[in-house]
């Protein structure tokens, strides 16, 4: 928990919320489980070839690398390794598939598509941290900004094959909210502020200026050890169920505009004051509506795309070296 009583939430630092926000961490764990090459650019025999997918071709060396990466430093048991092998075999081959569509098909990205989006990608960060971040993630620098390109191609044409998905109609979405209303329920919340001391002596002290007039905020301020003293004692919203359970019970049972009497948890000796509160209840369709047009919409997509990416598998031409690819082992 932290110093407020909050159950944790995975909170992260403003430049990893960003990372993850622009897409950087997905695009390169995609890369690293998806090469780049072409039977041209590698002067190997023929026969290290593992799979052929149009003008691509995998060599065993490159597959090995990537089935690394599934599972660094663990030994995998027989089947469970092969079973992970094949799905990776898989995934990679619809990948180049839809690689290999786009080229056939004349979709492109165009040089400023390439720089509006690698402007998005590092805006935030410095030169160093960015190749630090590829570094952390096992990308090579040097290979990067050639496998963006693919990628940047990989999500062009799904976008433009599922184009002519249609969003979901008000009914459909009616319909959605109603027959799933459970999920769209909120909790009790509150909106408070605290002085935290390490005695209760002292906080009896500040509850007796507190109830001869003085502000809470300015006490807390001077006072209070928390965290947000800074921000005059404020916490924020927070709601029923993510609080310590000795917090929950003294704030959510307490008046708004009124103090508390001291209260004792094991961050110390408190002196509470819920400034607003929020009912629990179901929200109302306007209010999610957004929501749930982007879910339906979503779902329409994927199962669009399943079904083309079927089609797509059944009339592409892949080989599969059999002989090298079962001799090749997860580590």
């Amino acid at each position: 928990m932290d110093h407020f009583g909050r159950r944790p939430r995975g909170m992260v630092m403003k430049k990893k919320i960003a990372f993850v926000r622009r897409g950087l961490y997905c695009f390169l764990c995609w890369i690293l489980i998806l090469p780049v090459s072409g039977c041209g650019l590698f002067d190997r025999e023929p026969d290290d070839v593992v799979i052929e997918i149009g003008s691509i071709c995998l060599t065993s060396d490159a597959l090995k690398r990537e089935m690394a990466f599934i599972g660094p430093g663990t030994a995998l048991a027989g089947n469970h390794a092969e079973e992970i092998k094949n799905r990776l075999v898989r995934q990679i081959i619809d990948y180049y598939l839809i690689i290999e569509y786009g080229r056939e098909n004349g979709i492109v990205v165009s040089e400023a598509e390439f720089q509006g989006e690698l402007k998005a990608l590092t805006e935030d960060y410095t030169e160093t941290e960015f190749r630090e971040a590829m570094l952390r993630a096992y990308v090579e620098p040097e290979s990067w900004e050639s496998r963006l390109r693919n990628q940047l191609l990989f999500s062009k044409v799904i976008r433009e094959v599922s184009a002519g998905v249609h969003s979901p109609s008000y009914e459909e979405m009616k319909t959605y909210f109603q027959e799933n209303r459970s999920e769209f329920t909120s909790r009790e919340m509150i909106e408070f502020r605290q002085i935290v001391c390490n005695s209760k002596e002292a906080a009896q002290s500040l509850g007796a200026r507190l109830a001869a007039g003085e502000d809470m905020g300015e006490l807390a301020k001077k006072y209070s050890m928390a965290p947000e003293a800074a921000n005059h004692g404020k916490v924020g919203w927070v709601a029923r169920g993510d609080l310590e359970e000795s917090m929950e019970k003294a704030l959510f049972s307490l008046p708004i505009g009124k103090v508390s009497p001291v209260v004792k948890t094991p961050f110390g000796y408190h002196l509470f004051e819920v400034m607003a509160q929020r009912s629990a209840g179901s929200k109302e369709l306007p209010e999610i509506i957004d929501i749930i047009e982007a879910r339906l919409l979503r779902q329409r997509q994927e199962g669009f795309c399943e079904k083309w990416l079927k089609k797509l598998r059944a009339e592409s031409k892949v080989t599969i070296n059999q002989e090298i690819l079962s001799k090749l082992k997860l580590s």
